[in-house]
């Protein structure tokens, strides 16, 4: 498969024919109705096939659902014993993270990224260039994955093949590097918009996760493929609801009962984010061999969901069933349900059992071999983290709290403190039970979350491993600054001192190069002994006494730090702050002298950059 897409890149008569047509359509474009206008018309054909995307995506986990589901009975029907029903529907869930891990390793290779991180690092470093491929093999494999019953969500491989979409559009169409990237948000925001029919949740998501250094202005596009995108879906499939909300106004007596369910929000995304690094990266380093971790991982993975089957799939159904307050229904669909006797305690307990094995599942799935993401998996937790709230909070009957409200607060105080994306939680969740009813307490829990969030994890689950690996950062200047190695902007005229050299040989060298404020002191070899400041060796020169006996050694000082030509700006600047100075050595890794870094430049290509995020 990837042969044929090396092969379509082929330097032939007809693809440069091609090109040029394409290229001289563009440039008649430009010349007529400019830029925006023709990123404008980009963003809503990425729109159109972001939401046909979706549409058959949803379409095959939905068949693939039912056929895993029928299963027990087809066989039955065929005449076969109950009991390899039952095995069957069991072990399926392996057998799709097996037939997805083929997909992945048969269309994507040894380097297909099934995270947002390898994304977001991607767009950090502007580089939005995604493989053709991932335009539909994230819908395949996670297609194979979840339909099949896999513990996770589909969002993630949803906005990966909508970035790849806008990615792959603007590079059929010559768009530039530096607009390419806001090609790539709007394939990401429509994505969301189709999935769950929430376009202002889309554009937010892409904003806040994807592409926060992006200005306002920059929206418009996002806004406009996110509209269309969900116009699409919506018109490939009118029936299509992930649940059926019922919610009630919000009571101001329970604004205390609000804040306090954010927090118990940020404590349970915390151990989301926790659990899933933690037992991600245990996986592959025990289980290097990814056939021994797809069929372990697997394996357990069969185990929990047999014992608990509402860890299958996404997980919607049994969130309208909390709606519902219909906890029957919940142990209709789960033998271990049903083998519990009654009890509101022991209902909790397998409440709280859920809730910490939801994410356990999620990892098994998506780590273990198979396709999905962490999304659908954060609003399931929160929608039964809230749900069990409110029900504890009933059972001491000191307040009444309507549980139905507090599923859907849940659902947006875990995603906040997972994602750290509050605006996206406060409008997914407002969009995706079609009211705005409870606006408010989606706001107070979202705000509550995130900021107790961030004073046990700092990081965001896409962006933990980037951060703990020191390839990005929360602050903005320091992602931007991040960008840039100290080697681009080394200044490398300078002039030279030796140790044995006298004072006048010293003011020589200002004479003929007066605006240089500090001096390398080398030796025959190249390498750095010390530095000259001119400031502070004025008195020395105007002394008329110390020529003849004052040496560049005697007032040479060695320099408050040397940076590597491999350092980034970021870096640089934190040296400068610290040291008081603004110029600074670089020297190679063997001590070779190669130039002054200097802090004022270092200024202008901030603002540079700066003005380029926000030009749309």
């Amino acid at each position: 498969m990837r042969e044929i897409f090396r092969m379509h890149n082929v330097d032939s008569p007809a693809v440069r024919r091609q090109r040029k047509w394409v290229l001289n359509a563009v440039n008649f474009w430009h010349s007529r109705w400019g830029e925006r206008s023709f990123l404008a018309a980009l963003a809503i054909l990425i729109g159109i096939f972001a939401g046909l995307a979706e549409a058959l995506l949803h379409w095959i986990v939905e068949k693939l659902a039912h056929f895993v589901n029928d299963i027990p009975q087809l066989v039955e029907k065929l005449g076969g014993h109950w009991l390899i029903g039952i095995i069957l529907f069991a072990i399926f869930p392996l057998v799709g993270m097996v037939l997805s891990y083929l997909v992945q390793r048969g269309i994507g290779g040894a380097r297909y990224a099934k995270s947002l991180s390898p994304l977001i690092l991607a767009l950090h470093r502007k580089r939005p260039t995604i493989p053709l491929t991932e335009t539909f093999s994230h819908l395949l494999s996670s297609a194979l994955a979840v339909g099949c019953g896999g513990s996770a969500g589909l969002e993630a491989p949803s906005v990966l093949t909508g970035a790849a979409i806008g990615a792959n559009t603007g590079s059929f169409f010559f768009v530039a590097k530096k607009r390419r990237a806001l090609l790539l948000g709007c394939g990401a925001s429509a994505a969301i918009a189709a999935i769950f029919d929430s376009p202002i949740a889309g554009v937010l998501f892409a904003a806040e996760v994807l592409l926060p250094e992006f200005s306002v202005s920059a929206l418009v596009p996002m806004i406009m493929s996110s509209a269309v995108a969900s116009v699409v879906a919506q018109r490939l499939m009118p029936d299509m609801e992930f649940f059926l909300a019922a919610t009630d106004p919000w009571r101001f007596d329970a604004v205390p009962c609000y804040v306090l369910c954010g927090a118990v929000c940020a404590m349970v995304g915390v151990y989301v984010i926790k659990c899933a690094y933690k037992l991600s990266g245990e996986l592959k380093k025990r289980l290097r061999n990814p056939w021994i971790r797809l069929f372990t991982a697997g394996g357990i993975l069969c185990l929990i969901l047999w014992v608990l089957p509402v860890l299958r799939g996404q997980g919607y159904w049994f969130i309208e069933r909390l709606f519902a307050g219909d906890l029957a229904g919940l142990r209709e669909k789960s033998t271990f349900f049903k083998a519990l006797p009654e009890g509101e305690w022991l209902v909790l307990i397998l409440l709280a059992v859920i809730i910490l094995l939801k994410v356990v599942a999620a990892v098994l799935t998506v780590d273990g071999g198979g396709d999905g993401g962490i999304f659908a998996p954060s609003m399931f937790i929160g929608a039964f983290t809230g749900f069990a709230f409110a029900h504890v909070v009933n059972m001491t009957g000191m307040v009444a709290l309507q549980e139905n409200n507090f599923v859907a607060i849940g659902m947006c105080g875990v995603f906040t403190a997972v994602m750290r994306a509050p605006l996206t939680g406060i409008f997914l969740i407002a969009e995706m039970t079609h009211s705005y009813t409870l606006l408010v307490p989606l706001m107070i829990v979202s705000s509550v979350a995130y900021f107790f969030a961030h004073l046990f994890e700092p990081n965001s689950i896409y962006r933990k491993a980037l951060a703990e690996s020191n390839l990005l950062a929360n602050d903005r200047d320091q992602t931007m600054l991040r960008r840039l190695q100290v080697k681009f902007s080394i200044n490398r005229r300078y002039r030279s001192l030796r140790p044995g050299d006298q004072l006048a040989k010293l003011i020589e060298e200002v004479e003929a190069a007066p605006g240089n404020p500090v001096y390398p002191v080398l030796d025959g070899e190249g390498h750095l002994l010390g530095v000259v400041y001119l400031e502070r060796v004025l008195t020395a020169m105007l002394n008329s006494k110390a020529f003849d006996f004052l040496l560049i050694y005697d007032i040479m000082e060695n320099p408050s730090e040397i940076l590597n030509p491999d350092d980034d700006l970021a870096k640089a600047m934190a040296a400068f702050d610290f040291c008081g100075v603004e110029i600074l050595p670089v020297c190679s890794s063997d001590g070779i002298f190669l130039g002054f870094l200097e802090k004022t430049p270092i200024f202008s290509k901030y603002r540079r950059m700066v003005k380029e995020t926000e030009n749309f």
